[in-house]
Formats: C-alpha cells, structure tokens, sequence
C-alpha cells in the first residue's frame, strides 16, 4: 500500500499531553479551568495588546464579533469572494446580508475598489480575510470603514503570525478572529480566539459567548448570546502550542522557502503573494497553475493521490456555490481565476525535502498535457 503524505499534520508534544492529563485529573474538562484565562492573556501578550476570548472554534469567532458590534437583520456586511464558507455562515448566522466582492488578482485578497462601490446605507461592517495567510490592505480599509462609521472585523483564522508594516496581525485591529483547527500554526483541534482592542467591547462580548449572562451574577441574563465557549481541555492544548509557536513559525518557513526554490523556474505556475508590507503565516502553501480551469485540477488531485499525495483544491468562489450565490450582482473574475485554478500542497512543520522534491516531481509529471511544460 502506498504511503501518504498527509495535507498537513499537527505538531503534538508532551507539553499538551501534560496539560490535558492536569485538566482530567482535576476535572476541570468544560469551559471554566486555570487554561482558558492564561491561554487568553498569553494570546494577546502574543499579539501585543488587546483583549482575547477564546472560543469554541474560528467561525463563531466571527459570528461573535458581529453580533458584539450589534450586526444583524437588515444589515449588510462585505466580504470577499474567495474565502471559506465559514466567513459568510457567520454572517448569515447573524441574519445579517453578506455583500460578495471580487479580490485583488496580486494579494489574492479583497479590492478595496470593489469595497468602495459596495457601501450603502445599509452597510455595517467589512470583513477583510486574510486569505492564505497573506494580510489584506488593512490600513486602507480602516480609513474607508471610519469615514463610513463601519466596523472591520479581520477575519485571521489562516493569518496568526502574518505580519502587516511590521505590525502582527491583530495588533491594530478594531477586531480580529482567529481559528486553532489542527491545520493551523497552532491548534487546539478545534477553537477559535476573538481580539479586541476595546475593553468595553471584550467584556459585552465575553457576556454574549455565555448564553448573554450577566458577569456578575448568576443565571441572570440580560442579553440574548449563544455557547461560544473553549473548553479548559482546548486552552490548555493551547498554552502549550503557543509557547511553541516561534519554533513553529520557523519550521515553516523552511518548508515554504524550499518549495519556492523548486517551483519558482515553472513559468506556469503562480506561487503566493510576496509584497514589501506584510508577511505571510506560513498556514498552508497554495499555488496557482495558469490555465488549468477547475475540472482539469480536480482530476489532477485525484491522481496525485493514488500516487500517495494528499492535496486539496483552493477555495471555490462563494458566489458559485448554491446558498451563496444570490449575494453577489456579478461575476468576480479574479476570485474565479484564483479558486479554480489553485491547488494546496502538503505543509507541516516536519515535512521532509525529499518529500517535497517527491511532491514536487509528482505534480510537475502529472499535469495534464494541455497545461504547456517549461521552465
């Protein structure tokens, strides 16, 4: 039988294990637990400032942060074609109207043109995604969201340790989301964080992730919320993953420069955004092969693996599936370009070079004819 080489791998040490044996033995297993505080200043600590909230995972972080900024019925919120589902779920979970626009062909992430021209009185918010871990315009959407008194909340779940002018993500935010599914930089299996940098907004926040109880008092209610909570088993993964992430980020990178090496002479390949004002996560490694079209990569995936690789397609564009459709007035071309020409390659912190020179090989002899060969 053939061996696979996964699309991505967790990095689990003893650390983790130790923490979670501590919650079991002491029983603290659900959402209250020493973890679930220290996981939560350790993150903002992390980031630089702010004031974090863990939860249960990265699409009710989003959902949270809209219905803290009191988005919903009759509201709008903008958002970019090519991202995952869970960005619009989370507005449409708040019964809120997604507003789909296309991205920028060059950053892979939200036009600010396309933003522009999506306002109206309606609008209420912008959620810029930072999309492979490549950071979105941020500081010129927030001068368009303040002219307009719109909140912009940075949906992060693939952008923990990216960079923007120097600045961590999150660290200038109005307020940003993150995800720890076991793909990320760091996980905590599932789970999720939100960073605020207004206090007032993390407490009302805080009491919204808990059934919209009154801090202070017990079983007294005073805003409708939900159960957004992390559990103490889930934090104290979390603690231990964080202390890593430096060494994991590192990691990464070794991985992602090499895969650069070997694919950068492929004129028919599009490798992710560099730019001079941000740096990516390192979250997950995604190419573009020029001209291949959704159906011919689709069918790429499935023979690379049974050659034993394990690969995924990029994001399908929102507006091309069913539910979604209806929120967007035109066809977004670089979002269409972009989602049905991707494909994601294998990526953890431990992948070998002779297994990426194996993926590598495996996917430059397996492309389809049509798909002109040079280097």
């Amino acid at each position: 039988m053939t061996k696979i080489i996964s699309l991505a791998k967790p990095s689990i040490s003893n650390q983790e294990i130790q923490n979670v044996l501590k919650c079991l033995k002491k029983g603290w297993v659900s959402s209250t637990g020493e973890f679930v505080k220290k996981f939560e200043n350790n993150f903002s600590k992390y980031i630089g400032k702010g004031y974090a909230l863990a939860v249960s995972n990265g699409t009710v972080a989003i959902e949270l942060a809209l219905k803290t900024f009191k988005v919903g019925k009759n509201d709008e919120v903008i958002i970019p074609d090519f991202t995952f589902a869970g960005t619009i779920n989370a507005v449409l979970n708040t019964s809120a109207t997604p507003v789909i626009v296309d991205v920028n062909k060059d950053d892979w992430t939200i036009d600010v043109n396309e933003i522009k021209k999506s306002i109206n009185k309606r609008t209420k918010a912008i959620i810029p995604v930072h999309i492979y871990g490549q950071p979105a315009k941020i500081q010129e959407i927030r001068t368009l969201a303040k002219k307009n008194n719109l909140a912009v909340i940075e949906d992060a779940a693939e952008a923990l340790g990216a960079f923007y002018k120097k600045k961590k993500i999150g660290y200038n935010s109005q307020c940003s989301t993150f995800s720890f599914f076991a793909n990320k930089l760091i996980t905590t299996g599932e789970g999720g964080m939100v960073l605020f940098n207004s206090k007032k907004k993390a407490e009302f926040a805080k009491k919204l992730r808990n059934q919209g109880r009154d801090l202070k008092k017990f079983y007294w209610h005073t805003d409708i919320g939900g159960n957004y909570r992390m559990s103490n088993v889930q934090a104290a993964i979390g603690c231990a993953q964080l202390k890593k992430i430096k060494k994991f980020y590192n990691q990464r990178k070794k991985v992602f420069n090499y895969y650069n090496f070997l694919l950068k002479s492929y004129k028919f390949i599009k490798l992710l955004p560099n730019n001079p004002w941000s740096s990516n996560s390192l979250w997950a490694y995604n190419i573009i092969i020029k001209g291949i079209g959704k159906n011919l990569r689709n069918k790429l995936i499935q023979k690379l693996i049974k050659n034993g690789i394990e690969t995924r397609p990029g994001f399908y564009p929102l507006s091309s599936m069913p539910p979604y459709k209806k929120y967007s007035k035109k066809k977004n071309e670089n979002s269409f370009i972009l989602g049905h020409g991707s494909i994601t390659l294998p990526f953890y912190n431990d992948l070998k070079r002779k297994e990426q020179k194996k993926i590598v090989s495996k996917l430059i002899s397996t492309l389809p004819k049509k798909i002109k060969i040079s280097k």
